[in-house]
C-alpha cells in the first residue's frame, strides 16, 4: 500500500511541470502588441517565457479524486541544458514527507526520506535513465519526470481558445489574465485541460495554473497546480548527487515500487 502511494505522488507531484507534455508545440511568430488577439498574447508571452534560458519557479499542487495529495516546493531551471531541481513537500493518504529532484539532460535524480525503506544503508538517490522509459508501480514516469516548464510552455502553443480576463496585481507586477482551453484530440499526446496564465507587462508569464484530468490504474482525479516564474534568465545552479549516494535503476523502474 506504501509503494502505491509514494507511486500516485510521484506521479501528480511533477504535474505542475509535466501536465502539457505535448512533446513540444510549434513555434508561434505572435507579437505581444496591445492589437494581438488573446490567443496571440498568450502564445507570444510562452514563448519568450520559454527562450528566456532560464527561470526559477514556486509552485502548489492539489489533487483530489480517489486519491488527495498536496504539494508544495520552490526550484529552478536551466531549460537551455535541460537541467533543474526542485524541493517538495507532499502529503497524501496519511504519508507527509519531502522529495527533492535534480534533472541533468536525459538523467533524473529523486531521494526523499521514504526511500529508506528500499534504498541501501549509505544510499538516498535513485538514479534513472528517461531513455529506458522510468517506471513506478505501472506508471510510465519518464514522459512525466523528464519535463522542465518549457514543455507546459510549449503546449499553450496549441491552445484552442483564449479568452482575456482582466488586468490584476501579482505583488508588484500588474499582469494581464487569460484563460486557455487546450481540447484532447484523438490520438493526440496532449494533456487537455484548463490553463490560467497571467502575462506581466514585460511580456513574460509571472503564472501558470493547470487543470489536468489525471488516471493512475484504478486512482483517477483531478489535478489543480499553480506555477509563479520568476527570475528569467538568471544563472541556475544544478549539482548532480555524487555516485557513492546513489542508486543506478539499471532498468528503469524504481526500486520498491515495482515497475
Amino acid at each position: 500500500m506504501r509503494a502505491r502511494r509514494l507511486a500516485v505522488v510521484l506521479l501528480l507531484l511533477v504535474l505542475p511541470l509535466g501536465a502539457a507534455a505535448c512533446g513540444g508545440g510549434k513555434k508561434s511568430s505572435a507579437t505581444t502588441s496591445t492589437s494581438s488577439s488573446p490567443m496571440d498574447a498568450v502564445r507570444a508571452a510562452a514563448e519568450k517565457t520559454a527562450k528566456s534560458g532560464s527561470m526559477q519557479l514556486a509552485l502548489t499542487a492539489a489533487a483530489t479524486g480517489s486519491t488527495n495529495v498536496a504539494v508544495a516546493g520552490a526550484g529552478g531551471f536551466d531549460t537551455t541544458n535541460h537541467e533543474g531541481k526542485l524541493h517538495l513537500h507532499f502529503s497524501t493518504s496519511g504519508i507527509s514527507s519531502t522529495l527533492d529532484v535534480v534533472l541533468s539532460g536525459t538523467n533524473l535524480y529523486v531521494s526523499s526520506p521514504l526511500f529508506g525503506l528500499v534504498l541501501p544503508a549509505g544510499k538516498s538517490w535513485i538514479k534513472l535513465d528517461l531513455t529506458k522509459g522510468a517506471k513506478a508501480g505501472g506508471v510510465d514516469l519518464s514522459s512525466l519526470l523528464s519535463q522542465d516548464p518549457t514543455q507546459a510552455l510549449d503546449a499553450l502553443q496549441n491552445v484552442s481558445s483564449v479568452v482575456a480576463v482582466g488586468t490584476v496585481k501579482l505583488g508588484s507586477i500588474v499582469a494581464t489574465h487569460y484563460t486557455a482551453t487546450i481540447e484532447k484530440a484523438s490520438g493526440s499526446a496532449k494533456a487537455a485541460g484548463v490553463y490560467n496564465v497571467w502575462v506581466g507587462q514585460d511580456g513574460y508569464i509571472d503564472r501558470l495554473r493547470t487543470t489536468i484530468a489525471a488516471t493512475s490504474g484504478s486512482t483517477t482525479g483531478t489535478v489543480t497546480a499553480t506555477s509563479n516564474l520568476s527570475g528569467f534568465g538568471q544563472p541556475v545552479t544544478v549539482t548532480v548527487p555524487p555516485a557513492a549516494q546513489t542508486v543506478t535503476s539499471t532498468n528503469g523502474s524504481i526500486p520498491g515500487l515495482g515497475g
